[in-house]
């Protein structure tokens, strides 16, 4: 009898044959087509084309290749719909081309890890069968999941902007007017030397965790996280101190690891593709790099409006700091009565 090909064997073709097969599941269909062939069926320019595929963040092609497919004609050609329909120009479409490719890029980067950790937690790491049936299996499912999660959020967004529109800031203040809120590891680098990959991972697993928990209990909103520092940002002054006290509390475990430091400022933002810019973000930054472990540092305008709650805080001034880009910043720190 004739033994059956190794499914482990380094055999180029069966390799070859599973990315084919992965590419036509994620793609919709064979890359068949070239840049100018795509450009003839959409009506844009090679520059256009060439400008938007950067911006999602995709490696350029040569002109000779066949490296695009069907589903890359119809996305450009909403795109180009979008255009038309002045939803918004060409600018614009760049940077929201830059905005979903870098998140979504982090996104893939991460599913494609987790479609690898479990092929090899059965192992098959080396069946380019088996890898094609864990993603048969599994995209279907984090697609619709996205979806889901997407709307959710958009949900919630649109709510947000609507009862603002509603029931403006009886004081007049911009809806743009939040606090803005780091956290961060305290001695983050030199604790990454001293434990393993599996202690670390386990580390930052339990950080980014409990602190989106957190923040989303307690009607914040995750901005990114930055490997040891997470950026958030809160609606109602309240929120923020209450989110700033339960990340202390939460975050750390039973032997008081990660320790961390809260920085917060209440001012003006300026909302771009899902971050926040402008001073107030660069203050709560210095504040968190100046704040002791434990501690909560704030600026003076979150400072003022703490002071007008009726929460039990005690609020004490620190030494006037010189930090880069802001020389006089008067700080406090915030704790919780108790």
């Amino acid at each position: 009898m004739t033994p059956g090909p190794d499914p482990a064997s380094p055999d180029p073709e069966r390799w070859a044959r599973a990315q084919e097969r992965i590419e036509d599941l994620l793609l919709r269909g064979p890359r068949t087509m070239t840049r100018g062939e795509v450009q003839q069926r959409t009506g844009f320019t090679p520059e256009h084309t060439a400008r938007l595929w950067s911006a999602l963040g995709f490696p350029a092609t040569a002109d000779d290749v066949r490296g695009f497919a069907e589903a890359d004609v119809d996305a450009l050609e909403l795109s180009g719909r979008l255009l038309e329909e002045d939803t918004f120009d060409e600018a614009e479409e760049l940077a929201v081309a830059r905005a979903l490719g870098q998140g979504l890029g982090r996104l893939a980067e991460w599913q494609a890890t987790l479609v690898r950790r479990t092929i090899a937690d059965t192992g098959k790491a080396h069946d380019p069968d088996a890898i094609v049936e864990a993603v048969e299996a599994l995209v279907p499912t984090l697609e619709k999941l996205q979806s889901y999660v997407w709307r959710r959020h958009l949900a919630v967004t649109a709510g947000r902007m609507l009862a603002t529109l509603a029931h403006p800031p009886e004081d007049g203040s911009s809806e743009n007017r939040v606090v803005v809120g780091f956290a961060d590891i305290v001695g983050f680098t030199s604790l990454s030397r001293k434990v393993d990959e599996v202690e670390l991972r386990a580390l930052l697993e339990r950080f980014e965790t409990v602190g989106t928990e957190v923040v989303a209990r307690r009607h914040g909103r995750i901005v990114k996280t930055l490997g040891d520092e997470i950026l958030f940002v809160a609606d109602r002054v309240e929120d923020a101190v209450d989110i700033a006290f339960r990340l202390h509390d939460e975050v750390p475990d039973d032997d008081g690891h990660p320790a961390l430091r809260v920085g917060l400022a209440l001012g003006e933002v300026l909302p771009r593709y899902g971050d926040v810019y402008g001073p107030v973000v660069n203050i709560a930054s210095r504040l968190t790099s100046e704040a002791r472990p434990g501690t909560v540092l704030i600026d003076e305008d979150l400072t003022e409006a703490l002071r007008a709650t009726d929460l039990d805080l005690d609020i004490r001034a620190v030494p006037q700091l010189s930090v880069r880009g802001y020389r006089h910043l008067r700080p406090h720190v915030v704790r919780e009565r108790g």
